[in-house]
C-alpha cells in the first residue's frame, strides 16, 4: 500500500513534464515542416519576378486601353 501511495506523484510529475516536453517537441517539429529549402526559395523568389512582369504587362494592357476606348473601366473594371 505505501508503494502506491510513493507512485502517485511520481506519476503525476511525469504526466506534467512528459506533457510539457510533448508541447515542446510538437512545436519544434511544426516550425521544422514550415521551413523552406534553398530551391523552394528560388522558386518562390523566380515566381516573384514572373509576377512582377505579368503586373507590368497588365498595366501596359490597361494604358493601351484607356488611350484606345477611354471609358472602358466603367464596365469591364472588377477588382478583387
Amino acid at each position: 500500500m505505501l508503494v502506491i501511495e510513493a507512485l502517485i506523484p511520481i506519476v503525476a510529475i511525469v504526466a506534467v513534464f512528459g506533457t510539457a516536453w510533448l508541447k515542446i517537441y510538437l512545436k519544434h517539429k511544426e516550425k521544422m515542416m514550415n521551413f523552406m529549402s534553398e530551391d523552394q526559395v528560388a522558386e518562390l523568389d523566380q515566381m516573384s519576378r514572373r509576377a512582377d512582369i505579368l503586373d507590368q504587362r497588365v498595366a501596359v494592357l490597361e494604358n493601351i486601353l484607356d488611350d484606345e476606348i477611354p471609358n472602358w473601366r466603367e464596365s469591364h473594371d472588377k477588382t478583387i
